[in-house]
């Protein structure tokens, strides 16, 4: 059933009024004043004192908080000092060090990344930059400390496996290689692909080797060349010699 107001619209005797609104626009220029409870809100919330404009400032008024770090004490950490002899004797331990920089993924993909360098006998760690500061600080190690600037990782191995390293970070774009320290020496991103792309060293030894043979031998063949010669040239002179003194002989007979 409808209702009755709708059976009004329906039917044809209905005729809608319209009604006309005036909507007021605010006045901006002179804004109506504000009733009394507003106005003593706005009198008691007014600031007494004028807001300082950093143009009129210090540059030490400007930013205080790095002025507040300096003068804040660290207080010493008997954990921290654990860690940092840990990492130093790792550092000082290890034959390969490679620092990376490390882009936030999920704990399922640092896991699994963790779970590949240590099947690959490396140790893939993180550690605070203060903890690394307190480690490297007075050490030959002190340069690499520029590098962590933000989010790093380091990785460990007890032997130099840098083309190893080098197939393993392929498949982990959230790891970008920044530098390496190989068998005591600091490399750079660039080098430590050059280092990698070399040949194993028991082979250049032996390639080596064989350069190093061949030059010997052929210093052998130039030297030993005169003297076969000579050799050669005084066994033709004697048999000369014998066929003269056998046809001297053969004519005094005759």
């Amino acid at each position: 059933m409808l209702n009755c107001s709708t059976k009004a619209i329906c039917s044809r005797g209905f005729t809608p009024n319209v009604i006309s609104v005036r909507y007021r626009r605010v006045n901006v220029q002179k804004p109506r004043k504000p009733d009394h409870y507003r106005a003593v809100v706005e009198t008691v919330t007014k600031p007494k004192y004028p807001w300082p404009k950093p143009s009129d400032m210090t540059w030490s008024e400007r930013c205080p908080k790095p002025f507040s770090k300096a003068l804040k004490q660290i207080e010493n950490n008997p954990y921290e000092n654990i860690l940092a002899k840990e990492l130093k004797e790792l550092f000082e331990q290890s034959a390969m060090v490679a620092i990376f920089h490390k882009n936030p993924v999920k704990g399922e993909i640092d896991f699994k990344t963790r779970k590949t360098f240590k099947m690959a006998d490396m140790d893939h760690v993180v550690y605070g930059k203060s903890t690394l500061k307190l480690a490297l600080a007075e050490t030959n190690y002190a340069a690499v400390l520029n590098l962590f600037q933000s989010h790093s990782s380091i990785v460990f191995s007890s032997t130099s496996q840098v083309p190893k390293l080098l197939k393993i970070t392929k498949k982990m774009p959230h790891l970008i290689l920044l530098a390496s320290i190989v068998d005591g020496k600091l490399l750079s991103k660039n080098q430590t692909v050059e280092y990698g792309n070399l040949v194993n060293i028991e082979n250049a030894r032996s390639r080596l080797i064989g350069v190093i043979g061949q030059v010997n031998n052929r210093c052998l063949q130039t030297i030993g060349q005169t003297q076969l010669t000579m050799v050669r040239y005084l066994e033709q002179y004697g048999q000369s010699l014998d066929v003269n003194t056998k046809k001297k002989s053969t004519e005094e007979l005759d």
